[in-house]
């Protein structure tokens, strides 16, 4: 059976959840026996090397589909890479690219069957800022008409989660009630560790991870360390680029905090040995659906604090709430109390073993898979 896997990005351009994810993927899809090719938006999928795939092909493709970002596709292109590689799926990895939406439309034209690998949705505002406003209004003629036609056009979706009352999961709920059916698909862990390593050789340091950006509330991180007043460090990780990296800079700096903030990229050092050493890791993020990072720090066994967002709620090892001022005391509880961190800890691996592990994710995805090749009739049960 082949099947064409379609990504906006792939990590040999983008390290992010979602092409990370969709790398892990492929690497499951193979291994389960199907051939696999994939497409993206840019370029470099064409030097994808390390991943096991028949053809990789580049489409021209820019924009979301908001009212800000029209959405345009090289449409010829597309069907020439479904015509070669014949697929007898077609899976797309995230909403709101003019790639994998695009991507819908042509597998409907061509009856090929399709599964939607959703990522959560963000069509809703993080805040009650104007401009969050703003961008959700942007967002309107999608959620009430392009969402829907896309997702009758589907054979079935996946959910990160499957009862979280988030309104990133909006896609989900539309689903069901649309009579789509719904498989669950969490995210296995992509950098870490098997081994724990034990609390007192860790580095006194406190990790966040992901590219800067308001939603990713880096500044909110700053300040809050600010108030530790601990000896401990904090260490970013991400691209060490764009207006809101230097506002980072510029505040770390102002505090006098630059000698116990450190900015670091991630082609700088082994993630999965930072988040394995770390004595914790922190998400202050505005919004998120379910955070790659805090299921790679419950496999390493490091307690996370978060911001209580997206399926953030039901992960067990750690402290999330989106009170400023406990987010700093969880910081605390969890650096000064060896008791505290080590239950954190350990219900964090548990949840791993039982949730998150590759196999178990790869498992999930083939039940979905061969779901859709089965041509099986529309119902709205969560398997």
């Amino acid at each position: 059976m082949k099947i064409a896997v379609v990504s906006r990005s792939w990590p040999s351009n983008e390290h992010s959840g979602v092409s990370l994810a969709a790398a892990a993927h492929v690497r499951m899809l193979s291994e389960l026996g199907y051939e696999v090719s994939i497409i993206g938006a840019s370029s470099e999928v064409t030097h994808s090397n390390d991943m096991p795939v028949i053809y990789q092909f580049w489409v021209r493709a820019l924009g979301s589909g908001a009212l800000y970002s029209k959405a345009r596709v090289d449409l010829k292109a597309l069907r020439d890479a479904f015509l070669r590689i014949g697929p007898d799926l077609i899976l797309v990895e995230a909403w709101q690219t003019s790639l994998t939406d695009a991507a819908i439309d042509e597998a409907n034209t061509l009856g090929i069957p399709t599964l939607m690998i959703s990522h959560g949705i963000a069509i809703h505002p993080h805040t009650s800022s104007l401009a969050q406003w703003f961008r959700a209004a942007c967002w309107m003629p999608y959620r009430l008409f392009r969402l829907p036609s896309l997702l009758k056009k589907l054979s079935a979706i996946t959910c990160l989660d499957e009862f979280s009352p988030s309104n990133r999961f909006f896609d989900r709920n539309l689903a069901q009630k649309m009579g789509l059916k719904i498989f669950p698909l969490k995210n296995s862990p992509i950098h870490f560790t098997e081994e724990c390593v034990p609390r007192e050789m860790r580095k006194p340091q406190i990790l966040v991870v992901g590219y800067f950006s308001a939603v990713k509330n880096q500044i909110a991180a700053i300040n809050a360390f600010n108030q530790l007043g601990l000896p401990i460090r904090l260490k970013f990780i991400g691209p060490r680029k764009g207006q809101y990296y230097g506002e980072c800079k510029r505040l770390v700096s102002r505090l006098g905090l630059t000698e116990k903030i450190l900015f670091v990229e991630d082609d700088e050092c082994d993630l999965s040995e930072e988040i394995a050493s770390s004595v914790l890791v922190f998400v202050p993020s505005l919004t998120e659906a379910l955070p790659t990072v805090l299921i790679e720090a419950m496999a390493c066994g490091t307690p996370f604090v978060s911001s209580a967002v997206g399926a953030v709620p039901c992960m067990r090892g750690g402290i999330n709430t989106n009170e400023n001022f406990l987010q700093v005391k969880a910081m605390e509880d969890l650096i000064e109390d060896a008791s505290l961190w080590a239950s954190y800890s350990l219900l964090g691996r548990l949840q791993y073993q039982e949730e998150f592990s590759y196999q178990r994710i790869k498992s999930q995805l083939d039940s979905a898979v061969k779901y859709c090749l089965k041509g099986n009739s529309r119902d709205c049960t969560l398997q």
